[in-house]
């Protein structure tokens, strides 16, 4: 469970980065556990061990700390804390009007048809398609836009097969099927197409 727990880790990290800047998560390089550091393991897969341990002496939710590693290490490494995991999580942060934030963490988790290394790489690429055409949310990164377009579409198709084919390279029919997909998921994550992405619309 610890791989698990560390690669969940490296995924949620710009969600958590972007509604926290100060956060020690601000530094983390994401990386999935079998490229890592033995040392960045360690030092990850400890924290969440320390939440756990924190999470045993607490009487309620108020005396947590660090609401992400909470989550994450009451869903793999402590499960008996997912309860007050849950409500320490989402007591705070309301980014959906119809999830709590527990509920997109779940979403956000690796599927069974993809591997961390895969969805670091289609954020690398999702990342740079928002930078060059699309204005994120204000108080948004593209990272955690990306976060946001993948808890999309992982709650509509059940998987991240769909996400992970938006950055396919494919032939022009499939492109543009997929390109019209991105940009529906981006436009409900809060961007909009920039002048250059209009520019190219028109060319196209």
């Amino acid at each position: 469970m610890h791989e698990q727990f560390f690669d969940n880790v490296m995924l949620m990290v710009p969600m958590v980065a972007s509604l926290d800047p100060s956060s020690s998560w601000a530094s983390v390089e994401p990386a999935a556990w079998d490229d890592a550091d033995p040392t960045v393991r360690e030092t990850v897969v400890g924290m969440g061990l320390d939440a756990c341990i924190r999470a045993d002496d607490a009487v309620n939710a108020s005396e947590l700390e660090d609401p992400a590693i909470t989550w994450l290490a009451a869903r793999f490494l402590c499960e008996e804390h997912r309860e007050v995991a849950d409500e320490f999580l989402s007591n705070d942060a309301t980014t959906s009007p119809t999830h709590t934030m527990a509920d997109l963490f779940e979403l956000a988790l690796v599927q069974d048809d993809a591997t961390a290394t895969d969805l670091l790489d289609a954020n690398t690429i999702c990342v740079g398609a928002l930078a060059l055409a699309w204005e994120v949310h204000a108080g948004f990164t593209p990272e955690a836009t990306c976060w946001l377009i993948r808890v999309q579409s992982v709650e509509e198709t059940g998987g991240d097969a769909e996400y992970l084919s938006l950055f396919d390279n494919a032939g022009d029919v499939e492109n543009a099927a997929t390109d019209a997909r991105f940009g529906e998921l981006a436009e409900a994550s809060g961007a909009k197409p920039n002048a250059l992405s209009e520019l190219l619309e028109g060319v196209e």
